[in-house]
Parts: C-alpha cells; structure tokens; sequence
C-alpha cells in the first residue's frame, strides 16, 4: 500500500510539472510585456501597414509623448497628492476636490491631446487602429499597473 502511495505522488508531481511546462512554453517569444504576436509589424495593431506608415506613427507617437510629458507628470503628482490627503485621519475636503478639480482638468486636456494624436494618426495612415477594438484594446486603462496616465 505504501509503495502505490509513494508512486501515485511521484505521478502527481510529474504531471504538475509537465502541465506548467507546456502552459509557460509560449513565454519568452521576444515581444515584451503584454505584447504578443498582434503587436508585430503585419498583424494586430499595425495591421498591414507599410514601413513608411510605420515610421511615421512612431515619430507622431514619439512626439505626443514628448508634448505630453509635462501633463502627464503633473497628473501623476497631483493624483498622489489626492491620494496623500485621502489618506489623513481627517482628510481636508476643500483640498481634496480642488485637487480632483485639478486632476479631472488636467486628464481632460491629455484626453483632448490623445484625440487630436489620433486623429493626425489616422490621417498618416488611414488604416491605423481599424479592427483592433477601435481603440487600445484591453488592459490599457488609468490605473496603477497601467503604466500611468497616457493609456498606453
């Protein structure tokens, strides 16, 4: 009885094993964080653009960033500061909303930015963005692991 014991584990074990093997073998392709293959060049996210489409989407999104950076950072210290007073026994209510008036201004003013980002985007590349969900699919969000405040 023992020794049907001491086999039935070892089997266990190797199908653990074997299992997490074959669910982590797609990892490490090369794409990065939450990239997989749609963000290669042909497929997803670029569709089937052209390289010259390509290159310039990078050099406008390269471009929104840097006319951006400022917003975003003033966005960020602004949410901590919010953050910082909710934080407080006794938070101050008249410093927490002018903060969030400050925060929903600012995020208003990058929410106009990306629009006018993408509709430049799509005039450079009238296919760019078609047929990925129309906008920057999933996990792309404002919050915390989403990589700040710009959505992308």
């Amino acid at each position: 009885m023992k020794r049907n014991t001491k086999g039935i584990m070892m089997l266990a074990v190797l199908a653990v094993f074997g299992f997490s093997t074959i669910a982590l073998a797609g990892w490490g392709d090369g794409y990065g964080h939450m990239m997989g293959p749609g963000w290669q060049q042909g497929s997803g996210y670029y569709g089937n653009l052209s390289a010259d489409e390509i290159a310039k989407l990078e050099q406008q999104r390269a471009e929104f960033f840097r006319a951006t950076e400022n917003t975003r950072q003033q966005l960020y210290e602004k949410n901590l500061a919010l953050q910082s007073e909710l934080a407080k026994e006794n938070p101050d209510t008249a410093k927490a909303s002018k903060l969030q008036g400050e925060i929903s201004k600012l995020q208003s003013d990058l929410d106009q930015k990306r629009l006018e980002y993408d509709i430049q985007a799509r005039k450079s590349a009238p296919n760019y963005n078609r047929g990925y969900r129309g906008g920057y699919g999933s996990m792309m969000g404002y919050g915390p692991r989403g990589g700040g405040y710009c959505g992308w």
